[in-house]
């Protein structure tokens, strides 16, 4: 039986997570310190939100689920249910549908395995498994590890037993004490977190500790998971439990801003209940849950209160597990490249043996011999988009006819959706084979490289005139 205090943390931390998603949304990317004091632009709903949406997944897996989950559950759930092209949701669908194994599904050929797409939907594991920190930070582990490496993996466990031990009426300060026992010593988010930490003790003002944050953690990629993990510590430190304070100090941070303020107003809605939460940030929002097009064939709820009444009733359904730290030391099997669906062959310069690729990051024989070329068996005129991206600068060329000059220096983010300008090109062609030309402006096995086919809608696309099983539906 559920305490009535426990569902009023519930309901605190969908609506807290609700309120900071939606402050957080327009400011999403920006890489400075903003100047927010609420919402701006003044909303009058929720706008779905990944944050959210991902949960309402996990919500329905539960539901179907028996008394435990496994990798493969979440695998079918993901085929099944989320159609998202983002950054490491993109590459976690690509590498299910080409049949990779599901214990190396979240590092293969991921650039993104350290984002925060896995640490945005711990709420769940803590609110399933109040004090019970070592339940929420497995079930959290095997959530992440879908999509991601171990910084993304770490993220989720530390939200998820830090906000496991809130949610049981811990202190901020004793819970991250016992959420970092639960990540490697010698990752980059266990440094951040504790640069933070250890700042906010000495008296160090909260902008100050910022830039020096960012000194030591700044990333190209807004969304890299310990610079964001840290600052949202850094707003729930520096925010005194004040939950308007706090979640205006996580979007006016920048970054990943909307992941950033909904994980500071979940654990503080955690914290506090709903009524704990300022009335003037419920009422342009409401209680309303809208889902996006990515999440298909669920029953999301319509209202947080049905939300939270759905979570509680499964509140002891899962087992508890013994936390043994085993996912830091496991090594996922190696995948054969060549033998998946969607891989070809890259032909470097100089005449060296071909090489398996299939979309993304190009092999190191190609960096060091300075390009390549391939054949593009288009089956159809379709429209498709095409990215080139190397820190020296790269061409690529389409049957001898120079499509993108990417130039020296640009930020290497190879997202679909949001490569450096001048990096990217949308072509139809003829139906048939085409010949394909990449040419890096420097020879260098180090230098980061690639070229990615996608599709209209962002989604990776494959090279072959064969498509791959499980169509990718979000629509562009």
């Amino acid at each position: 039986m559920v305490s009535p205090n426990h569902v009023a943390r519930i309901h605190g931390c969908w609506m807290g997570k609700s309120v900071g998603g939606t402050l957080g949304l327009p400011a999403e990317g920006k890489m400075e310190r903003l100047n927010f004091s609420f919402y701006d632009p003044v909303p009058t709903v929720a706008p779905p939100n990944d944050d959210l949406e991902l949960q309402l997944v996990w919500l329905h897996l539960v539901e179907q689920a028996g008394v435990s989950l496994t990798q493969g559950d979440f695998a079918n759930a993901w085929l099944r249910h989320i159609h998202y092209m983002w950054d490491e949701y993109g590459r976690c669908r690509w590498n299910l549908r080409r049949g990779v194994p599901v214990e190396s599904v979240g590092t293969f050929e991921n650039p993104f395995h350290a984002g925060m797409g896995s640490p945005i939907r711990s709420e769940i594991w803590a609110c399933l498994f109040p004090g019970d920190p070592g339940s929420a930070a497995h079930y959290a582990a095997l959530d992440a590890s879908l999509d991601h490496g171990t910084e993304g993996i770490a993220g989720e466990v530390l939200f998820a037993a830090m906000q496991s031990e809130i949610a049981a009426g811990k202190s901020l300060e004793q819970a991250i004490t016992a959420a970092l026992r639960y990540i490697p010593g010698n990752c980059e988010t266990f440094r951040a977190v504790n640069f933070v930490r250890e700042r906010h003790r000495r008296g160090v003002s909260e902008w100050e500790t910022w830039e020096a944050l960012l000194e030591c953690h700044q990333n190209e990629n807004f969304t890299h998971a310990p610079l964001n993990i840290a600052l949202t510590l850094w707003a729930l430190l520096y925010g005194g439990g004040d939950f308007e304070k706090s979640i205006l100090l996580a979007v006016n941070a920048g970054y990943d801003t909307d992941c950033t303020a909904a994980t500071v107003g979940a654990t503080l809605g955690l914290a506090l209940g709903k009524e704990g939460i300022p009335r003037r940030w419920i009422a342009p929002i409401g209680e309303g849950v809208f889902v996006g097009p990515g999440i298909r064939d669920i029953p999301a709820p319509e209202t947080l209160t049905e939300l939270t009444s759905r979570v509680a009733a499964l509140t002891g359904k899962l087992d508890a597990r013994t936390w043994d730290g085993g996912i830091w030391t496991q090594r996922p099997p190696a995948v054969s490249l060549a033998s998946l669906p969607g891989t070809i062959s890259l032909f470097p310069v100089g005449g060296s043996e071909p090489a398996a690729w299939a979309n993304g990051e190009l092999p190191a024989a190609v960096r060091s011999s300075g390009g390549a070329h391939w054949e593009w068996r288009g089956a159809s005129g379709e429209p498709r988009k095409i990215i080139c991206l190397a820190r020296g600068g790269a061409r690529l060329f389409i049957d001898n006819k120079l499509v993108i000059e990417c130039p020296a220096g640009l930020p290497y983010v190879p997202a679909t959706h949001r490569s450096a300008p001048g990096s990217s090109v949308d072509v139809t062609i003829a139906p048939g084979h085409h010949t394909v030309r990449f040419e890096l402006n420097q020879r260098d096995t180090q230098q980061d490289a690639c070229v990615i086919l996608a599709y209209p809608n962002g989604h990776l696309c494959p090279w072959t005139e064969a498509e791959l099983p499980e169509k990718a539906l979000l629509p562009s």
